[in-house]
């Protein structure tokens, strides 16, 4: 028997790469579009802290019964996802009711998640979504969680004006966001607002 070693770390070592210099092109554009400088932000995501996870949703005969994934804004600063294939499952809220989202082959959906909305001070929000399964066909997604590489304090930009969130350790923010998914209440980062 052969065994290839390292031929998939290395794909995922290439991939994880180009997730982050989408990741700085992507907060080059935000910058742009909020009006400040962008190296207060670039600084905030540098230090390549980032998780991938490959994800793989059988199909369930009993969709009524389980859930992909339950309702959360996610906890890190950006998250890149690919559909790998064209069955859907992701759904967003708004307004209280939850919509899907259709893959597009080859196109990035990007998550702004709970950090980056403190560093923005709220002018990019984080999305609450879900994943739910198919009755008959298998659901494959790649993806990236870009984490914020702040030194202890979690708070907005000063550059963006008066803060609208309460500065916060970043221990103590991950411990209430956590508790906040487990307990699929109230998004955690409510509590930050002045």
């Amino acid at each position: 028997m052969l065994i290839y070693q390292g031929s998939f770390r290395d794909s995922i070592d290439k991939y994880t790469v180009e997730m982050s210099n989408l990741t700085m092109r992507l907060l080059r554009f935000m910058a742009s579009d909020l009006g400040v400088e962008q190296e207060p932000l670039l600084a905030a995501f540098r230090g390549k802290r980032q998780s991938t996870a490959l994800h793989h949703y059988p199909p369930c005969r009993h969709p009524e019964k389980v859930i992909g994934i339950a309702p959360h804004s996610d906890g890190f600063g950006l998250t890149l996802l690919l559909q790998v294939d064209d069955t859907p499952g992701l759904q967003v809220s708004n307004g209280g009711r939850w919509h899907p989202v259709r893959p597009l082959p080859g196109a990035f959906i990007i998550n702004i998640g709970e950090t980056l909305e403190v560093l923005t001070n709220g002018l990019y929000r984080s999305v609450f979504h879900r994943v739910v399964v198919d009755t008959e066909r298998d659901r494959v997604t790649v993806v990236v969680f870009q984490d914020v590489c702040i030194d202890g304090v979690l708070k907005p930009l000063p550059e963006l004006g008066e803060p609208r969130y309460h500065a916060i350790g970043k221990l103590e923010y991950f411990k209430g966001h956590t508790t906040e998914v487990v307990g699929q209440g109230e998004r955690f980062i409510d509590t930050l607002k002045k």
